[in-house]
């Protein structure tokens, strides 16, 4: 179970997919920008942020990377399409595009929760063997 922190202007959207998330067991904190994200991630951990590509007060990349520099591990949701001839640095990692499966969101926050926990654990035993 993780503490997620959702990022999603669309409240039907957003009430939507707290409620998926809950289901699958997480702990979720749901705003619609990043003004209200960055406000909450100063209150408390966060294990990870799922955020919606494009908020009403600037962009879930400008989030993501605040967030990367605190050490947390951020989602990306968008309805946006992404062409080939686009630069890749504009299609941030890891990505799911709306609609998705909710067994594609699972898996997709199971992963980045496991990889988390796992370069915790590897620093903890690094930091006791030196």
């Amino acid at each position: 179970m993780a503490q997620i922190l959702l990022a999603e202007p669309d409240g039907r959207i957003r009430e939507f997919v707290a409620g998926i998330l809950a289901d699958f067991g997480h702990n979720v904190t749901a705003c619609e920008d990043s003004t209200e994200a960055t406000a909450l991630l100063a209150i408390g951990p966060i294990d990870v942020l799922l955020t919606d590509l494009v908020l009403s007060d600037g962009t879930g990349a400008t989030l993501s990377r605040h967030c990367a520099a605190l050490g947390i591990p951020t989602i990306t949701l968008t309805g946006q399409e992404f062409y080939v001839n686009q630069a890749e640095h504009n299609r941030p990692p890891p990505l799911l595009d709306k609609p998705f499966r909710f067994d594609d969101l699972q898996c997709l926050v199971d992963a980045v929760v496991v990889t988390c926990a796992s370069k915790a654990a590897f620093n903890l035993a690094t930091r006791k063997a030196a």
